[in-house]
């Protein structure tokens, strides 16, 4: 039937298709399936994150705390993995109001950063931070290094880091690509939403994302999540994030 369906209306088959899509996508986008946040604990059904052009996830946002698929990641990773401590000096750029409180209740001492957000403990600029070398044993920095000059805030992040302290990083990845994607034109918003993704984006990053982390001296490893717990927490399938340490 659909192939003769398809024979039939030819290109318009498209449009009927795209029909079709939008009308799931309004029920679904109010839930499909039962989750649960680790982070504030609600269970139930989350909502879909939609950024136009490139982003469609079914089921990705806690409607209690606000997380999304990579903050979940990001603190089922620290918590399993003791990464912050009661002693450590934590530094979370761009810092996530989900995240924020129950990151805080862990360290010794933490504190939020970002140039342009109201609210910050410190306002830092990411490719120059304003701090003493070796001066945290913690940074966090959640999709923000695609907006940014990469290759100073890497080595910025590094100088900043006390020998064996660990960066937790989490950036939007391409991982079918072997090279990052960046294109030497200026590009308005409108063609940084085309060739990146959204608006505010320089680069799409690829494989040798890894790399580039590990250029000033880092060691890098990449976290995701297993199957059972991609269902459960509503995680990405594939999201890494990537645990890089500073050699002691």
């Amino acid at each position: 039937m659909k192939q003769a369906l398809k024979r039939m209306l030819g290109p318009k088959w498209q449009y009927a298709r795209a029909v079709s899509f939008l009308a799931k996508a309004a029920v679904k986008g109010f839930g499909q399936y039962e989750r649960e946040c680790p982070i504030c604990g609600f269970r139930g059904k989350f909502l879909a994150e939609v950024h136009f052009p490139d982003i469609f996830n079914f089921d990705a946002l806690c409607p209690s705390c606000g997380s999304l698929p990579r903050n979940r990641l990001l603190w089922l990773t620290v918590t399993r993995r003791s990464l912050i401590g009661p002693g450590d000096q934590v530094l979370h750029f761009a810092p996530e109001t989900c995240l924020s409180a129950h990151i805080r209740a862990l360290a010794g001492r933490y504190r939020t950063a970002d140039l342009f957000a109201e609210g910050v403990d410190l306002k830092l600029n990411i490719e120059k931070i304003d701090l003493p070398e070796g001066s945290h044993d913690v940074i966090i920095c959640s999709h923000v290094l695609e907006h940014v000059d990469d290759k100073a805030a890497i080595a910025e992040l590094y100088r900043v880091l006390r020998p064996g302290g660990r960066l937790l990083i989490l950036v939007p990845v391409a991982e079918g690509w072997e090279s990052t994607y960046e294109n030497k034109a200026q590009f308005d918003r409108t063609g940084k939403a085309l060739h990146y993704g959204k608006d505010n984006h320089i680069r799409r990053y690829g494989r040798d994302v890894r790399d580039r982390l590990a250029a000033p001296g880092f060691m890098v490893e990449p976290v995701s999540c297993e199957g059972a717990d991609g269902v459960r927490y509503a995680l990405l399938p594939g999201e890494n994030l990537f645990i890089c340490r500073k050699p002691a």
